[in-house]
């Protein structure tokens, strides 16, 4: 009876030293949605020269150019205004011009910096975008790629950093030939990449836009309502 009490009392001891070595480890820390909308949100604002400044830079341009079917090149930089919520200088490299009366086509890259409220980043970027709509009608429509790689410092979330891709692909964004304002369109958005404690990860989101510049984000079953100005997510 003596012995097997002390066979108990040296099993619990076992168990409870199993227990705080547990709470000791460090976790495996993954990437979260929340980090993820952010990403995308503020590679798609025009707070931060994301992918909704081009998709307005492509449609203003094509009121501008003659109609050739040469590509014009330009070169500049690009820094955010004194006291913006979002600071960013990025070197960017333009081509753009009519591929035919009835295809516009903006082609990109750029490189540089930014800091937002929840991430910060290096990032290089390119894309392709093509307006149509030339020919009648009262709108323009967007269709097209953008992209950006880098690292990506998260202030929410689990803070990590994080190594990465994000992948916009643009359906039928259209906007008013008069006011030339955004009414509608979708978009997928496909982060990828690395975390700095080695775990890989991959989000898809669905954005509707749903007017004044806003949008939602959806990104596996969770809704995000995201600002297409500021980046600022919901």
């Amino acid at each position: 009876m003596k012995k097997l009490r002390i066979l108990s009392i040296l099993l619990l001891a076992i168990i409870m030293v199993a227990g705080c070595k547990k709470k000791d480890e460090t976790p495996i820390v993954d990437a979260t949605t929340e980090e993820a909308a952010s990403i995308m949100a503020t590679s798609l604002c025009t707070g931060n020269a994301g992918t909704m400044t081009q998709v307005e830079d492509a449609v203003e341009l094509s009121q501008r150019a003659s109609l050739k079917s040469t590509l014009y090149d330009s070169s500049f930089t690009i820094s955010s205004a004194s006291g913006a919520t979002i600071t960013y200088q990025y070197q960017v490299n333009y081509s753009y011009g009519f591929l035919n009366p009835t295809n516009y086509q903006l082609a990109y890259d750029a490189n540089g910096t930014y800091n937002s409220p929840n991430v910060n980043a290096s990032v290089t970027a390119d894309g392709q975008l093509n307006v149509t709509g030339f020919l009648g009608g009262d709108y323009y429509f967007v269709n097209g790629q953008s992209g950006r790689a880098g690292t990506f410092n998260m202030k929410i979330g689990n803070q990590t950093s994080m190594t990465g891709t994000v992948t916009s692909t643009l359906v039928n964004f259209k906007l008013n030939k008069t006011t030339l304002l955004l009414e509608s369109g979708t978009a997928t958005i496909v982060v990828s990449g690395n975390t700095s404690t080695g775990r890989s990860f991959a989000f898809t989101g669905s954005l509707v836009y749903t007017g004044n510049y806003t949008g939602t984000l959806t990104i596996s079953g969770k809704e995000y309502f995201i600002s297409l100005t500021t980046g600022t997510v919901q």
